[in-house]
């Protein structure tokens, strides 16, 4: 590229009439020398631009090869290749010719290939986006799940206490029953009990045989009554103790969501 832009830059300075500017403010051969100077320090693109702005001024087909070699050389390949087109056309150099047609070539497989590495990009990144939004709709879906199964645990956890709450209170009424029970059979062997006294001293104080007999069957019958009272007493007394809930009625668990190791699934724990 340099050897051309010398090239070039010499046959401008020849005073011939085929390179007399067609118009334009700045001097062709100005531009072409700062274009040199840009491209030697690779800034390819602003020589692209002012050889362009010197074409306008010189028809001559080597620097439309010139401007295609910084473009190319810029990594614009479209822009390249419109120029080293331009110059298969225009141009004379059988050389230039040759590596213009080498560059097409290069060019048109780079894109083609750059094209394919895109596609395979995009494809790439509509997969990853697709998996991305499966696995969004499956937390979602997820999430969803173990809020109804919250939702199932805390109603069920709510019935159970209901239901807790009803046995609690039919035991404690069968306690308080069986304590009423106990102390009417207390109650009852007591009274029978002083009744059993009582005939035993009528029996002590008796002289005559028939009184004797009568008060020995009453001590009997009121001893016996006044055990089976006291009896009664005791079974109710320890039944109702037994039967009365001491615990009393848990409140309602609280239940959080739960991950198994690994992401393997989700369950639902409750603590109380």
């Amino acid at each position: 590229m340099r050897l051309v832009l010398v090239l070039l830059a010499a046959l401008l300075l020849a005073p011939a009439p085929a390179h007399a500017q067609r118009g334009g403010s700045r001097n062709p051969k100005e531009l072409i020398k700062q274009a040199e100077r840009l491209y030697d320090q690779k800034k390819y693109l602003e020589a692209a631009a002012l050889l362009e702005k010197a074409s306008e001024s010189l028809d001559d087909s080597r620097i439309i090869y010139n401007i295609a070699r910084a473009y190319d050389q810029a990594g614009r390949e479209t822009e390249a290749i419109s120029y080293y087109e331009k110059y298969l056309t225009d141009g004379e150099n059988a050389q230039l010719r040759k590596r213009s047609r080498s560059a097409i070539d290069r060019l048109r497989l780079q894109k083609e290939k750059e094209q394919k590495a895109a596609a395979a990009s995009e494809a790439e990144r509509k997969r990853l986006r697709a998996e991305a939004e499966a696995a969004q709709r499956r937390a979602e879906a997820e999430r969803v799940a173990a809020r109804r199964a919250d939702e199932a645990n805390q109603q069920r956890l709510k019935v159970a206490r209901e239901e807790t709450q009803v046995s609690r209170k039919r035991m404690q009424v069968t306690a308080f029953a069986l304590g009423g029970v106990a102390l009417a059979g207390v109650g009852m062997g007591t009274f029978f009990g002083l009744q059993a006294h009582g005939s035993r001293t009528q029996f002590g104080a008796a002289r005559e045989l028939d009184a004797k007999l009568a008060a020995r069957d009453a001590t009997r019958s009121n001893a016996l009554i006044a055990d089976i009272g006291f009896g009664v007493g005791v079974v109710g007394a320890v039944a109702a103790i037994l039967l009365y809930p001491r615990e009393p009625v848990a409140k309602p668990g609280k239940a959080r969501l739960t991950s198994a190791p690994q992401g393997t699934g989700a369950g639902v724990e409750v603590s109380f």
